[in-house]
């Protein structure tokens, strides 16, 4: 028997020796996804399928890279919901957020009894196993963007879903329950049981902050970066990952980095450019894009307006695994 007959060997019981290296195929690739493509398929969806037949109305985006999904941790999707029209109560442990593309005043997410409403810029949190359904009464679709930890959760071989009784869950909690609670002055009495509460961040409030600070000097890589924080904790968005807000202002160009973090990104304002090793990606609003862990990259914004970006980043994780890492080029 020759090494390469051993190999064989090996390979026909599921073993394999360290010294036959093989290509490692399943690589995240920096990638841009069109807006027009995404926003032509939810449309044709929502004529041709229901919620109630689907589960949950949405386009998911998949990497060329990949066998399945966006990337390795976050799985990133555009979910539609007609005038109506009801996304069944249900939980799972994977996390998740929503980013509002276009809301309406009778569009709404239950998140463990708290009505949260939906209007365009919201971030809404749905942390792991809480109760959440989606429901719009409004006359007009409505269109958000989801962000969840699950390709995280199913490398643990972790994701437990569960539905609830009925369509929806009740109403329990007073309006705004959240934010008074979990605001800057809070009752002591009120305990959260989840380590980052469901939470809604109203777009007034963010673009205010942003605003405030845009003629401040920024962070070299980023421009003008906002995360949204854990009002408990003051830290990241979740515990897996964190939702981040960047404004890029007239004609300003960033310098290059690199970090062992994967980012997904989502023009909600503006045009730009964001250079990925040699890939140069140009988006224009509400395009979604990829910069994958460990690839130097840099953010341009060419036009005389402010551009401002969504993220999603899975630092949260790298860093609790002790696997973070930052350079610049």
């Amino acid at each position: 028997m020759d090494l390469q007959e051993l190999n064989r060997w090996l390979a026909e019981r599921n073993l394999k020796g360290h010294w036959d290296h093989q290509p490692w195929s399943q690589v995240v690739r920096s990638y841009l996804w069109k807006w027009i493509d995404i926003y032509e398929g939810l449309n044709w969806s929502g004529k041709l399928i229901t919620t109630d037949e689907a589960g949950r109305r949405t386009i998911q985006l998949r990497n060329p890279g990949l066998p399945a999904g966006m990337t390795n941790t976050i799985h990133f999707s555009v979910q539609l919901v007609n005038p109506g029209e009801i996304a069944a109560a249900h939980r799972h442990t994977a996390a998740a957020i929503r980013f509002i593309l276009k809301g309406n005043p009778k569009a709404y997410t239950v998140v463990e009894g708290e009505r949260l409403p939906m209007s365009e810029g919201d971030l809404l949190t749905t942390p792991n196993w809480t109760w959440h359904d989606h429901v719009n009464g409004g006359d007009e679709p409505v269109m958000w963007l989801d962000g969840l930890d699950i390709r995280l959760v199913g490398t643990f071989g972790a994701m437990i879903q569960e539905n609830f009784k009925k369509s929806q869950q009740p109403i329990e909690k007073p309006e705004s329950y959240s934010a008074k609670v979990f605001g800057q002055a809070r009752p002591t009495w009120i305990k959260s049981e989840f380590v980052a509460p469901p939470y809604r961040y109203p777009w007034t409030e963010t673009y205010a902050n942003l605003m405030a600070l845009k003629e401040s000097a920024a962070d070299p890589f980023d421009g003008v970066l906002l995360e949204y924080s854990n009002p408990l904790t003051g830290g990241p968005t979740l515990q897996t990952f964190s939702c981040q807000i960047q404004l890029l202002r007239p004609h300003e160009k960033t310098k290059s980095h690199r970090h062992t973090s994967t980012t997904v990104y989502h023009a909600f304002r503006g045009r730009g450019m964001t250079k990925v090793s040699a890939n140069e990606m140009n988006w224009d609003k509400g395009d979604i894009f990829v910069v994958p862990p460990w690839q130097f990259h840099s953010h341009e914004n060419p036009t005389g307006e402010d551009a401002i970006l969504f993220s999603i980043t899975d630092k949260p994780s790298t860093e609790a695994l002790g696997l973070y890492r930052e350079e610049a080029e």
